[in-house]
């Protein structure tokens, strides 16, 4: 079992691992940042227009999808190299929430 922990620390792909790692935990805190943004332009939008900007509701899920696809890479609950090693999430339907905010105006 001694020799297992000695080639874990000597095997080039988890140290590999570790810079993703380093690198996504970046772009986690910038996703964050931008998430605040996208919150507090939709949230101004409401509050002048009575309207949510659905291209922002749209963007928003896929960014949260993005932060949730880095939080599962760094748990190690996936393989799979979020953006920029892998694809962008995309969004294909619209959030009843947006829906909702939209019927409640009338």
């Amino acid at each position: 079992m001694k020799d297992d922990t000695v080639k874990s620390y000597k095997d080039k792909s988890v140290w590999m691992r570790g810079l993703y790692m380093l690198m996504f935990i970046i772009l986690l805190g910038v996703a964050k940042f931008v998430s605040f943004v996208v919150i507090l332009i939709q949230f101004l939008t409401v509050l002048f227009t009575a309207e949510t900007n659905l291209k922002l509701v749209q963007f928003g899920k896929s960014l949260s999808l993005y932060q949730y696809e880095i939080m599962l890479f760094l748990t190690y609950n996936s393989d799979a190299h979020p953006y920029p090693m892998g694809e962008w999430p995309e969004v294909t339907e619209v959030t009843e929430v947006a829906e909702t905010t939209e019927k409640n105006k009338g």
